[in-house]
């Protein structure tokens, strides 16, 4: 895993000021289990210990190549999936870092429910894995463009935890790799929480709610790539929603989506 090492010395330097500004409100502790944390691993993977992290599980090499559903072993099938392969998705492809089982689905938890906010960082250390997908390195830029949340839930939770993530994934963007936030959605409407649905209800649920921002800047020529960020991709349906509103209202070149996890 790519770490705040990685960075330029500018990056380093601020995170490390950053860190000990932070350090004065959050004590070094795992979020996770509350163990300790020495002050190199907090920069390293802040509010994480190492038997956590070891205890996440990547998606690895070995997944869907159009909704990013993970598998153990290889598969023969060339591109879709048992998730996406009876449906029309309007993302071209996703890509998660970790699976949602264990530690993650906990970590992202407390994250959005329990406004730990600072949290965002240590899930743009983890959003890094995402780069292994060659398809998010080739040439061009991308706008990155969170996955809105209603006003009301805004305002209860305090954030939006996929802008949190956005930002993050623009700030610790890799070499060459030109990312620009760009918030072109807004949620019209609230609906049931997908975490609460099964997957058929979770394929129903997102109609008509997602809208376009009222605003946009001006599509480059030959289209815009844009990435969508959210938390957690489970069925796939989130994210295509978002994308299909997109696609109607501007020239696209590519839409792909990103996650911490896949549920």
């Amino acid at each position: 895993m790519k770490t705040i090492a990685g960075l330029p010395t500018d990056g380093r330097r601020i995170a490390r000021i950053r860190q000990a500004l932070v350090g004065w409100i959050y004590p070094p502790l795992c979020a996770a289990c509350e163990a300790p944390l020495t002050a190199a691993r907090q920069i390293e993977v802040p509010f994480l210990c190492e038997p956590c992290e070891a205890a996440l599980t990547p998606i690895g090499d070995h997944y869907c190549r159009v909704c990013g559903q993970g598998f153990d072993g290889t598969s023969a099938l060339p591109s879709r999936c048992g998730n996406c392969g009876d449906r029309e998705l309007a993302i071209d492809f996703a890509v998660s870092a970790f699976r949602g089982a264990g530690a993650g689905k906990g970590l992202v938890h407390r994250f959005k429910y329990a406004k730990e906010r600072h949290l965002a960082r240590l899930f743009g250390v983890l959003l890094d894995e995402v780069w292994r997908d060659e398809r998010l390195r080739e040439p061009g830029s991308w706008w990155v463009v969170p996955v809105p949340l209603h006003r009301k839930r805004q305002r209860e939770r305090g954030f939006n935890q996929s802008l949190e993530l956005a930002r993050e994934l623009v700030r610790r963007a890799p070499a060459g790799i030109d990312l620009t936030l760009r918030p072109l959605l807004r949620r019209t409407r609230e609906k049931e929480r997908q975490a609460r649905l099964d997957r058929r209800e979770r394929l129903a649920n997102l109609g008509d709610v997602f809208a376009p921002a009222r605003r946009h800047p001006e599509v480059p020529p030959g289209g815009a790539r844009l990435l969508l960020v959210d938390d957690v991709i489970t069925t796939g349906t989130t994210v295509s929603e978002c994308a299909a509103v997109l696609r109607e209202v501007m020239e696209i070149d590519q839409i792909a989506a990103v996650s911490v996890l896949r549920g």
